[in-house]
């Protein structure tokens, strides 16, 4: 798993965000809070019925989001039609939203059922087996990009993690330097 590129958001002017890249957040500390957390707000939209959030149990592993559900919940309706969506969580101190692409999964690989059953245990007390996770019914919400920044200073710590999807070709703007991802991801 590669480290995703570390820039500053682009917030406008006036809320005092640095130019330069000093304060950073580190990604190793924004990717413990994501794996640690044990409420995820997930927040979808849809033409037909507008936007839509709530509240999931979920474990992050390898820079996605995985969690499950019946598929005749708003939410699932939602990403069906249209799989962007925005995630945030509870952290006290840090403002942490996730912006990515999700996708169903029709099986989890062994290896990541071990992981889902090792999070689900710790965090929640919530036994499952990999049977649980192999039946179908998962969700995936792979990051694309991640904001971050503590709340005492955020003109400081504003970061946005940008993270390459596989098979991405980043265009390139005419003085060569990377442009902004706009890319559709599945996994495979």
């Amino acid at each position: 798993m590669r480290s995703p590129r570390v820039t500053r958001p682009l917030i406008p002017a006036g809320y005092g965000v640095s130019n330069d890249m000093k304060g950073t957040l580190r990604w190793i500390s924004i990717r413990r809070v994501l794996e640690g957390s044990l409420r995820y707000w997930i927040a979808t939209s849809s033409a037909d019925d507008g936007p839509h959030i709530v509240q999931q149990w979920a474990g992050w592993v390898d820079d996605a989001l995985y969690f499950g559900g019946s598929d005749k919940t708003r939410w699932a309706r939602h990403l069906r039609r249209d799989p962007r969506a925005a995630v945030s969580v509870e952290r006290t101190g840090y403002s942490i939203m996730v912006e990515g692409r999700a996708e169903i999964l029709a099986t989890a690989t062994p290896e990541l059922a071990e992981a889902l059953i090792a999070t689900f245990n710790k965090k929640y007390r919530y036994k499952t087996t990999i049977a649980d996770w192999t039946k179908g019914g998962l969700w995936a919400i792979h990051a694309q990009r991640v904001f971050a920044w503590k709340f005492a200073n955020m003109g400081t710590t504003a970061t946005r993690f940008l993270f390459d999807q596989p098979g991405v070709t980043r265009p390139r703007t005419t003085n060569g330097a990377p442009a902004a991802i706009h890319a559709s991801y599945s996994k495979t």
